[in-house]
């Protein structure tokens, strides 16, 4: 870790951060730390999603070298403080000005203090490992390997317990205790009103959160990896099976509404809707189960239990209306998307549910482990085929009456990006051409701005932004990003004001931008760009001083709406007129979600337009 260049013999050829700094999150050291990334870069291969990852280590070795230089000239064998001349080894790396001011942190009785505290804590652990010199990760796998898992991990605070297990077997007290608290933690944490970040492991021990707290674990290992492939221009083909899923899906809506009205019932979607949790159908208590999906295709996907008990909660939280909690024991399909994905865990696939318990239509649950010849299941969600704002992988999907299972021949997946290409075409001529909003709105191609190619081609990304946003200089102007997080995953909306540097970040989800810390930095340094070439002259400390709000906006109720929802959210803003957008969001479409009607009012609008425009 090289040193500043204040007061350095060598002027501006060294760039660094220096040993005197104890804070790697300070904001000062954004521009160090873009530097040292640069350099990385420039010598191995590397991921822009990788960048956090390498800077964490990169303070974790500043704080080594710290205490290497402490221990090796600044105390004796007795640990005793000795004042002593910078070595000359690192002269070329430290100033002396900056050595003083080391010597004089080290000298003071805060630091001595805390030194002390931590030598103690680090020599009488309170839960102190034992399992030798056997790490986390050969554990994790014995464990797995004598148990016959299909598992590839074991929950983090399962694991820190089995380290804490001596040779006779027998567990202490008190880390029973902290094992049995991360148990009552995962089934009480309520996730729409939890403000704590941290793990539950780091929760029960009541510390600061630790990416590398169970090593093995590691560093960066804090997200699935993303598996990205390369999107496709829509044809007219996928447009033309775009339309008619829609056509189909709208009129199926229509005639829904109509037998409704006809048998005298009230449309409650926009209601919260709390089952009685209780099936008569399915056996009282906790019975052995086959879990299926009715799509892409009717099969099994899983097994469990399922508890049936009158009042059963899942997390705290009522059941889905027609689900029932369910535990699941094995996965036979660990990609198969759940049909409630678990906000406690973010789990979404199958296979991170193992272990624990999940939310499951009824209809999908078949007692006894007997195999069943026909599904009941009705899906009133968006259709696989017209995917293409929905928030999980394209599947191929139609209907069992479409699918030859002799042929095995499936119907294509139509392109996620033309059904929001063309919404924001029936934006622009619908909206904003009539309102005279195109001086003060404008899109930004999602085909051209995924996650996809920031990750693979960011030079070009930037490129094609700042020029679009270079266009509108001399005026105060809202761009649209629809973001896709790759291989037609999640949609959410990135709404960027270049001349007031202000990004609003509007995710169904609720998920952190934090999450994509690729399409950040990429935002960022293309408006520290556009910043450049308009010749704004900005205070160095206040280089990087992009704001960023994060949206309190509708949240979606299941896996596959995220799409519609990004759609609504351009649409309302632009009804609104306004060029910022509120961090509560705006108080005449403000709702905890979207109502069935309100997003089968976009469906509607989409198919039209399709229609109206005569290109298939």
């Amino acid at each position: 870790m090289m040193a500043s260049n204040e007061d350095h013999p060598h002027g501006d050829e060294t760039v660094g951060v220096p040993i005197t700094c104890d804070n790697w999150r300070n904001k000062q050291l954004n521009e160090a730390k873009d530097k040292i990334w640069s350099e990385i870069k420039r010598c191995f291969d590397i991921e822009e999603n990788r960048r956090d990852h390498c800077l964490k280590l990169a303070g974790k070795l500043l704080r080594g070298f710290r205490t290497f230089l402490s221990t090796t000239f600044l105390r004796d064998t007795e640990g005793t403080f000795v004042d002593a001349e910078l070595p000359s080894k690192y002269a070329s790396l430290i100033s002396p000005k900056e050595w003083e001011t080391f010597k004089s942190k080290r000298k003071t009785q805060e630091f001595k203090s805390v030194s002390e505290t931590n030598r103690q804590r680090a020599s009488s652990p309170a839960y102190p490992y034992r399992k030798g010199r056997v790490g986390y990760g050969r554990l994790e796998q014995s464990i797995l390997t004598k148990e016959n898992s299909s598992e590839t991990s074991l929950p983090a605070h399962v694991l820190w317990k089995e380290a804490r297990v001596g040779k006779d077997g027998k567990i202490k007290e008190d880390v029973q205790q902290i094992f049995e608290k991360c148990e009552t933690l995962s089934q009480s944490i309520v996730p729409y009103e939890d403000t704590d970040c941290r793990s539950i492991l780091s929760r029960a021990l009541d510390v600061p959160e630790y990416s590398g707290r169970v090593r093995g674990k590691g560093f960066g290992i804090t997200q699935k990896s993303l598996n990205i492939k390369k999107q496709k221009t829509p044809s007219n083909k996928e447009l033309q099976q775009t339309l008619e899923a829609l056509k189909a899906e709208v009129l199926e809506l229509r005639k829904e509404r109509e037998r409704d009205r006809a048998a005298g019932f009230k449309d409650t979607s926009d209601k919260d809707s709390i089952n009685c949790n209780f099936q008569p159908t399915i056996p009282e208590g906790i019975s052995p189960c086959h879990l299926y999906l009715a799509r892409p295709t009717y099969r099994m996907v899983g097994k469990g239990k399922v508890h049936n008990n009158l009042g059963e909660l899942l997390h705290t939280k009522p059941l889905p209306t027609g689900s029932l909690k369910v535990s699941v024991d094995i996965a036979l399909e660990k990609d198969a998307l759940l049909p409630h994905p678990d906000d406690v865990s973010d789990a979404t696939l199958l296979g991170d549910a193992i272990g624990s318990f999940v939310a499951w239509p009824t209809d999908l649950i078949i007692v006894g482990y007997e195999t069943p010849t026909k599904s009941k299941a009705k899906d009133k969600g968006i259709a696989r085929e017209i995917e293409s704002v929905a928030s999980q992988k394209e599947i191929p999907v139609a209907k069992k009456t479409e699918i030859s299972k002799r042929t095995g021949a499936k119907k294509k997946n139509p392109s996620n990006v033309g059904v929001i290409n063309t919404y924001m075409r029936y934006l622009y001529d619908k909206l904003m051409g009539p309102r005279g909003l195109e001086q003060r709105f404008s899109f930004l191609n999602p085909m051209k701005t995924n996650l996809t190619e920031m990750i693979r081609k960011p030079d070009e990304v930037r490129t094609y932004v700042v020029e679009r946003f270079m266009a509108d200089t001399d005026r105060e102007k809202l761009f649209f990003l629809p973001f896709n997080t790759g291989d037609g995953g999640h949609w959410l909306l990135v709404a960027i004001n270049p001349f007031k540097e202000i990004v609003y970040y509007l995710d169904s989800l609720h998920i952190d931008w934090t999450t994509y810390p690729a399409m950040k930095t990429i935002v960022d340094t293309i408006i520290q760009t556009v910043r450049a070439q308009r010749k704004i002259q900005v205070p160095k400390r206040k280089a990087n001083n992009i704001t960023w709000n994060r949206v309190e906006c509708p949240r979606q109720r299941n896996n596959i709406d995220c799409g519609y929802y990004t759609l609504r959210f351009m649409k309302e803003t632009l009804l609104m007129d306004r060029t910022d957008i509120p961090s509560d969001y705006f108080d005449e479409y403000r709702c905890a979600y979207y109502s069935k009607d309100q997003l089968d009012e976009i469906k509607e609008e989409l198919c039209q337009f399709i229609i109206e425009l005569q290109v298939l």
